[in-house]
C-alpha cells in the first residue's frame, strides 16, 4: 500500500511538473474589472493581443465591473493557481478594502505579482482664464489665498483624488477637491473655468492644451517620462512628490513559480515592441516594465503609501 501510494504521489508531482513545462496549452485570460473601452480595457487589449505572439496562446480580455472595481481581483484571487485566469489592474485596486471593507482580497497576500507593464502619469492642468503658466506660479497663488481655490477630481476613491491630496501635503497647500461623476467631467469643469484647477489624465490634458483648452502645469511623476517629456514632473518644484500610479499583472497566489517567471518573461518581450510601446503612450501611459521578482519587492510599499493616504480621507469628520 504504501508503494503504491508513493507511485501515486510521484506520478502525481511528474504531472503537475509536466503541465508546467508546457505552459500555456490552453488561452489565458485578463480579468479586468471595467467596462470595454476605459483605459485599462484598453491597456489589457493592446498588450494581450502581443503577448498572444509570445505565449503562442489567445489571451483573452473579460470585464467584470462593478463595486468600484473590486469584483475582478476578488474573482482572480479565488481563481484556480494555474497562471490561466489574470488580473490586468491598476494601483487602484489597493484602495477597495480601505474604502470598502471586505472585498474578497488582499493586494498582497492574495496575488502573485507578474509583472508591472505601465504608469500613469497624472496632469496638473489649470483654466487658462487664470493665467497661470507655470508650477511656481500655482504653488505661489494657492499659497497666498489660503482655502479660495479648488481642484476638480473624478470622485473620492480615485487615484486623482489621491494624488491632489498628496501634492497638496506636499507642497502645504489648502485647497479643496470638487467631487465629479467621472473624468470627462471633471475636465469639461476646469475647461469651463467653473474650477480653476484639476488632476486629470495626462492624455485628456495634452487633447485639450493642444486647442488652448487647457494649461498643464505639471504631471505627478518623479522624472521627465518617455511620450511626455514636454510636461515638467511637480517634483521639480515640490521636492521628492510622486504620485504615480502603477498598471500590472497579477496571478493567484499560490501560482507555480515558473510559470510566473514564464509570463513575466513573455510580457517584457511584448513590451519591448516599439509599435506597442506607441500604442500605450496614445492612451496616457508610460510603458514601464518591471518583471515579478521587482513587482513583488516594490507592490507592498507602494499599496501602503496609497492605502494610508486613502485611509486619511475616508477616517475625515
Amino acid at each position: 500500500m504504501r508503494l503504491l501510494i508513493a507511485a501515486c504521489l510521484a506520478a502525481s508531482a511528474m504531472g503537475a511538473a509536466h503541465a508546467q513545462s508546457d505552459f500555456p496549452a490552453q488561452p489565458v485570460t485578463f480579468v479586468v474589472g471595467f467596462a470595454p473601452g476605459g483605459g485599462m480595457d484598453t491597456m489589457a487589449r493592446l498588450l494581450g493581443a502581443r503577448l498572444s505572439r509570445e505565449i503562442g496562446q489567445p489571451v483573452v480580455v473579460e470585464n467584470r465591473p462593478g463595486a468600484g472595481g473590486t469584483i475582478a481581483p476578488a474573482h482572480v484571487a479565488a481563481a484556480r493557481p494555474d497562471g490561466y485566469t489574470l488580473y490586468a489592474g491598476e494601483t487602484s485596486a489597493a484602495l477597495g478594502p480601505v474604502f470598502q471593507g471586505d472585498v474578497g482580497y488582499d493586494i498582497v497576500e492574495s496575488f502573485a505579482p507578474v509583472a508591472r507593464v505601465a504608469v500613469a502619469p497624472q496632469a496638473l492642468v489649470a483654466s487658462p482664464s487664470l493665467e497661470v503658466e507655470t508650477l511656481a506660479e500655482f504653488i505661489d497663488l494657492v499659497r497666498e489665498a489660503p482655502g479660495e481655490y479648488f481642484y476638480a477630481a473624478p470622485g473620492v476613491a480615485t487615484l486623482h483624488y489621491l494624488a491632489g491630496e498628496m501634492l497638496k501635503e506636499a507642497a502645504g497647500l489648502e485647497m479643496d477637491a470638487v467631487q465629479f461623476q467621472g473624468g470627462s467631467p471633471s475636465v469639461a469643469a476646469v475647461v469651463a473655468g467653473e474650477v480653476p484647477f484639476g488632476i486629470v489624465s495626462i492624455s485628456a490634458a495634452l487633447s485639450q492644451a493642444e486647442g488652448g483648452n487647457l494649461v498643464i502645469l505639471g504631471h505627478t511623476g518623479p522624472d521627465r517620462v518617455e511620450g511626455f517629456e514636454e510636461i515638467d514632473p511637480i517634483a521639480t518644484v515640490v521636492e521628492d512628490f510622486e504620485a504615480m500610479p502603477s498598471q500590472f499583472i497579477l496571478a493567484p497566489a499560490g501560482t507555480p513559480v515558473e510559470v510566473v517567471e514564464r509570463l513575466s518573461t513573455a510580457i517584457g518581450a511584448a513590451l519591448a515592441d516599439e509599435g506597442l510601446r506607441r500604442q500605450l503612450q496614445d492612451t496616457g501611459l508610460v510603458p514601464a516594465f518591471q518583471p515579478a521578482a521587482e513587482l513583488a519587492a516594490e507592490l507592498p510599499a507602494s499599496a501602503e503609501r496609497w492605502m494610508a493616504v486613502a485611509a486619511d480621507i475616508r477616517d475625515r469628520p
